[in-house]
């Protein structure tokens, strides 16, 4: 084996060792310190949980409707562009983004991901949780039986 070959096999081997040597020192100098576990375990509890989907990811794309803060105003139909988020090479922001949507009066909600459609109804009061991945994607709001309805923006509870 010529010296090319070895250099990479070497490293491997050393690397290797000090993964052991870390994971020998941590387990046995670690003194079963739980409380100390749940401390720093606690910090990476909420990284896989989306962020709150709010009206300033969302552009009207078709229909006539209204956005703000707190609530969707639609009347009839419109679809909104859920605008891409995250980015960048090594993008350590959330990975979803979600709302709970409350109709006041029915509705039928219309999702478009990644070339998948999903619908679902809603009576008044009834919630609708949608999540979207960091390439966006469509919302559609049908109102049904009234020419206008109103959606609240709520933050999802889960």
């Amino acid at each position: 084996m010529n010296k090319e070959h070895r250099t990479p096999v070497t490293v491997v081997i050393a690397c290797g060792v000090i993964a052991i040597l870390v994971l020998v020192f941590g387990v046995s100098c670690g003194g079963g310190n739980d409380d100390a576990a749940a401390d720093w375990q606690g910090g990476f509890s909420g990284s896989a949980v989306g962020a709150k989907l709010t009206a300033a990811d969302l552009a009207v794309q078709s229909g006539s409707c209204t956005v703000s803060d707190t609530q969707l105003v639609v009347t009839g139909a419109c679809v909104f562009e859920v605008k891409e988020f995250g980015g960048g090479l090594f993008s350590f922001g959330p990975p979803t983004k979600r709302a709970k949507l409350v109709p006041q009066q029915a509705v039928k909600v219309t999702l478009f991901l990644q070339g998948a459609r999903a619908a679902q109804a809603a009576d008044p009061g009834e919630s609708v949780d949608v999540t979207f991945g960091t390439s966006g994607g469509e919302l559609g709001i049908t109102c049904v039986g009234l020419a206008a309805c109103a959606l609240l923006l709520q933050e999802s509870g889960g």
